[in-house]
């Protein structure tokens, strides 16, 4: 199938086959859509169980959209086939034979069940990039288990635990939905880009790996160092423990300003004399920096005081030309309006979906004169079955046994 819009774009001419579930391996050949990939999304007829993901309102509140599959799944075409059958594992067959990249994510038993294992796609295709995502790694007793990053990535990585209060009866909050397969699915995507390019070198495929609990881990990998080097577990920086100068603040407007002062030397008079507060520094509690520390309590009480005289436009103007560290804590609904995110294309127009003018996320990726892929809708269910096997050389007469036969939907 011929498409628009790809010319010069990077990956033109690669074809893969995405035999993937859910986010974080979704979202790699979504990536590699938009500069220029040929993706073909191979389902059961039941499909992706992430389409159900808006249903019912048991994970998200219900919605007509299936917004969330959307953001993993655009620019893509769906063929929902029986691997089971013999005569869909020689559909699969040829299509591995004219593909570049796989992208899995399914547990061993199921790869091998449904003809998807390494060994039997390598024997298919010598030179194809095999790229398999796994929860917690190729090896080792728990690499057959399934997980979702709340699991893997957060829980099993530390990062869940740093997060927890300072009240030991407490849980650590929910992970972010979906904060660990992002960057999951970036490495996989980088880890595909590398064996390419390795290809267009030996001419060789190769396998590429990675995990939710690797991620993980390399996303914790500064906690993880300290201790790696012989250093005591670093606590968590609860708010009551951390200088009065790092810190979080309530303006007049019920903003949360958060500010990181971090040479103290450098900014403790400035921040003083914007704040007009400039008597502090003749406070014995307050004029050494080891004693801004001692006293962190007492300087937040007087800062609090401070800073709620302001709303943040008015505290950003004053703050702003000084060279001190300082964001509002944003709520989500206000980032998606966030002119910085605007301006610099950090959401993207989609076409075809039920909402006009819809826009979703857009990859943290950009590349001087090469443009992305105008994003189109995801595929529903099979939507591309007839269209994918008159490629393949099938005849209407041969694709229409195929259905009656439930070979496909």
């Amino acid at each position: 199938m011929k498409h628009k819009n790809l010319k010069n774009l990077p990956l033109k001419g690669i074809k893969v086959l995405d035999a993937a579930s859910y986010i974080a391996a979704p979202l790699v050949s979504a990536l590699m859509t938009d500069y220029g990939a040929e993706v073909i999304k191979i389902e059961s007829h039941t499909g992706d169980t992430y389409r159900d993901a808006v249903k019912g309102g048991h994970v998200w509140p219900e919605s007509e959209m299936d917004w969330a599959f959307i953001l993993e799944n655009r620019n893509k075409r769906s063929l929902s086939i029986d691997l089971k059958t013999e005569e869909g594992q020689i559909i699969l067959k040829k299509l591995v034979k004219e593909s570049d990249v796989l992208i899995t994510n399914m547990p061993g038993e199921p790869r091998k069940k449904l003809g998807l294992d390494e060994s039997k796609i390598r024997k298919m295709n010598k030179k194809i990039i095999y790229a398999s995502l796994t929860a917690y790694g190729e090896k080792g007793p728990d690499s057959k288990r399934t997980a979702f990053d709340a699991t893997a990535y957060y829980a099993r990585s530390g990062l869940m635990e740093w997060s927890k209060t300072n009240n030991a009866d407490d849980h650590p909050p929910f992970p972010i939905p979906g904060g660990g397969d992002h960057p999951t699915g970036l490495s996989l995507f980088t880890s595909i880009l590398l064996a390419l390019i390795n290809r267009e070198k030996t001419g060789e495929g190769t396998t590429v790996s990675t995990s939710l609990l690797a991620n993980g881990i390399w996303s914790n990998a500064m906690l993880v160092q300290a201790i790696l080097s012989g250093h005591e577990p670093i606590n968590t920086f609860y708010w009551d423990n951390l200088s009065a100068l790092r810190n979080i603040y309530l303006l007049r407007d019920n903003s949360k300003f958060f500010m990181l002062l971090t040479n103290e030397e450098k900014y403790w008079n400035t921040l003083l004399n914007k704040l007009n507060i400039e008597h502090l520094n003749n406070d014995n509690n307050f004029n050494t920096e080891d004693k801004r520390q001692i006293n962190r309590k007492l300087l937040k009480i007087e800062l609090q005081k401070a800073f709620k005289k302001y709303t943040f436009p008015e505290i950003k103007e004053k703050l702003l030309k000084t060279g001190i560290i300082f964001t509002k804590i944003n709520k989500i609904e206000e980032t998606i309006h966030d002119k910085q995110a605007i301006m610099n294309d950090m959401f993207m127009p989609i076409k075809g979906e039920i909402i006009k003018n819809l826009k979703v996320v857009a990859p943290p990726i950009n590349i001087k004169n090469v443009r992305r892929k105008k994003a189109n809708k995801a595929p529903k269910l099979g939507e591309h079955n007839v269209e994918i096997l008159k490629e393949l050389g099938y005849s209407p007469k041969e694709i229409k046994k195929f259905q009656v036969n439930k070979i496909i939907l």
